[in-house]
């Protein structure tokens, strides 16, 4: 179980989501949150998970045949159905077609954006993700061809918090990525060797080209086909390097050379050389857009150099205190902080969580009335519009005793206006149930008015602040980020982000096979001030290979005029 502390004093227990062998952490359901104004996180990076993680789906049909495995299906009355994986090529492909037919049809019917007047263009986009995958269909022979048929339809979505993803029992599926002894990192402009084994590969080369065609080409046909991110730059900073990684899908013929640039100039062609990646190198692939892991609090580098760690927001039971010590400390030492010639907010491998968390640290560092009162103007026209379909409503209903389950009665009248809402407009045939829009308290004062002084703040914070920035920021940790460029004292540096759609409250459909689920958003966000995949560019671009602290300790250092 996953636990996450939305005030202080006050934690709860959310489900976590199995997938295979792996632990992903949605968004259970957003209105956990107390108002309005403090979203939560959407869903995490399914693909990047997947991969990222060194899973390939593996073992051919005959391997299967020799030991038949079921799945558990769950049903609409709430009971499992057991079925049979299947066992032939053909079996395989007819999974592959009626799961991508269940998963347009899921989505078409529940998905908002079928019905937003904001994204018209949703519908077409919907059609195409189920064409793609249906175009390798007929080429579907075993779980991998099937783990990537359903991939090819939730990358095309190019949405985290939307589409189908595999969910293969565990007997399926191998750690057998590959690599050609190095590994690479796209940094704004190029791909370069980030780490090598290879005595012809050094380090910093820039690579050129693959089997004849540019790195750029290569990374739109084989890495964002099956990934998403194509359109944000982030996605390319966190997916870039796996051009040069072979996860065993089946739709792509691995590269054999590839042209590269050492640092001195030379050009040379490189002919890759295949074989399993070390359990060495599979953490390095994290650490190439992220460096080394912080713990979360505060720690004075250099005796003067004040450095936040907060490397997640779906803090364990340890780092939930670590957090409370942190805001504590903050709080104890505020007028140390005032005199620091710069404080650095650091979100390397943060993937989102309880934006809470970060509310409650901007509040120790800026002043929490301050934080509050423009928050509150950032959101004050913002709505949420909740997609009252007949499954979107049963899902909300559901809600009221789970939030029984796990003692969270404070946010049951909420909830329960919501259920009710829904349910009047489906009866209605109404698209959608405008909760957020019928609060007469939605409107608020403007981010000017909201930036006055009162006499209860405390001493403004006027010390340069960075925030390290790395390019999976999304959700929660984008939510964060609103809130700190809310201060113009706040810069960021690192890499451009990732980005969230507006689409939100995501819940979990099985497909018909039992080898897969569908992600469903159930409501859309309206006028929200950072739009559908509107991503944050840094104020300062870090391009260099090394992320590590004392990288980032010297860059900030250097960007800062020093105080006497």
């Amino acid at each position: 179980m996953m636990k996450l502390s939305f005030r202080r004093g006050d934690r709860r227990e959310l489900s976590t989501i199995p997938v295979g062998n792996r632990t992903f952490f949605p968004s259970f359901f957003q209105v956990v949150m107390q108002t309005r104004k403090a979203y939560t996180p959407g869903w995490l990076a399914i693909l990047g998970l997947f991969l990222h993680s060194g899973w390939c789906p593996g073992q051919s049909p005959e391997e299967t045949a020799k030991k038949p495995l079921t799945v558990q299906v769950n049903q609409p009355d709430g009971t499992t159905q057991e079925l049979p994986v299947p066992q032939t090529p053909e079996a395989w492909s007819q999974a592959a077609r009626s799961d991508v037919e269940a998963a347009y049809r899921i989505l078409h019917d529940n998905h908002p954006g079928m019905v937003d007047p904001q994204n018209p263009a949703f519908a077409g986009l919907l059609k195409e993700a189920r064409q793609n995958a249906l175009g390798l269909v007929p080429r579907v022979d075993g779980p991998a061809g099937y783990a990537f048929c359903i991939l090819r339809f939730f990358a095309t979505l190019q949405d985290g918090h939307a589409g189908p993803f595999p969910s293969l029992p565990e007997e399926l599926e191998r750690n057998t990525n590959r690599w050609p002894g190095f590994l690479a990192a796209w940094r704004g402009d190029g791909l370069l060797v980030h780490h090598s084994e290879e005595t012809d590969v050094p380090v910093g080369s820039k690579i050129i080209s693959c089997d004849g065609q540019v790195v750029d080409t290569l990374i739109r046909g084989r890495v964002f086909q099956f990934q998403h991110g194509l359109t944000q730059p982030g996605g390319w900073w966190l997916r870039g390097g796996d051009l040069l990684l072979d996860q065993g899908n089946p739709f792509l013929e691995p590269l054999r050379s590839c042209k590269i640039e050492t640092a001195e100039g030379e050009r040379r062609t490189v002919n890759l050389q295949w074989r399993p990646i070390p359990d060495s190198a599979r953490q390095l692939r994290w650490d190439i857009t992220n460096g080394d892991r912080q713990p979360v609090g505060l720690e004075w580098r250099e005796e003067r150099w004040p450095w936040i760690a907060m490397p997640t927001f779906q803090p364990d039971q340890s780092e939930v205190q670590a957090y409370e010590e942190l805001i504590e400390a903050l709080e104890a030492q505020r007028e140390r902080l005032l005199t620091a010639p710069a404080i650095v907010l650091d979100l390397r491998h943060n993937q989102g969580g309880n934006s809470q968390w970060s509310v409650r640290v901007a509040g120790a560092l800026w002043g929490a009335g301050r934080v509050e009162r423009r928050r509150n103007a950032l959101y004050a026209t913002s709505q949420t519009w909740w997609r009252s379909s007949a499954e979107n409503t049963a899902y909300v209903e559901s809600l009221p005793d789970k939030l029984k389950e796990i003692g969270m009665l404070e946010v049951l009248p909420k909830i329960q206006r919501t259920v009710e809402g829904m349910r009047a407009a489906l009866a209605k045939g109404e698209p959608f149930y405008k909760g957020d829009s019928e609060d007469p308290d939605a409107a608020g004062p403007s981010l000017e008015e909201a930036r006055q002084e009162l006499e209860s703040d405390p001493p403004p914070l006027q010390t340069p602040v960075y925030v390290i920035m790395p390019p999976q920021s999304a959700s929660a940790a984008l939510d964060a980020i609103d809130t700190f460029k809310l201060f113009s004292n706040t810069r960021l540096i690192g890499a451009p982000s990732s980005a969230d759609s507006t689409y939100m409250e995501v819940r979990l459909a099985d497909l018909p096979s039992g080898l897969g689920k569908v992600i469903v958003p159930n409501k859309v966000y309206v006028n929200r001030p950072r739009g559908n995949g509107v991503y944050y560019n840094p104020d300062i671009l870090h391009r260099d290979l090394d992320w590590s602290t004392e990288a980032f300790l010297k860059r900030v250092q250097a960007e800062v005029v020093e105080k006497p």
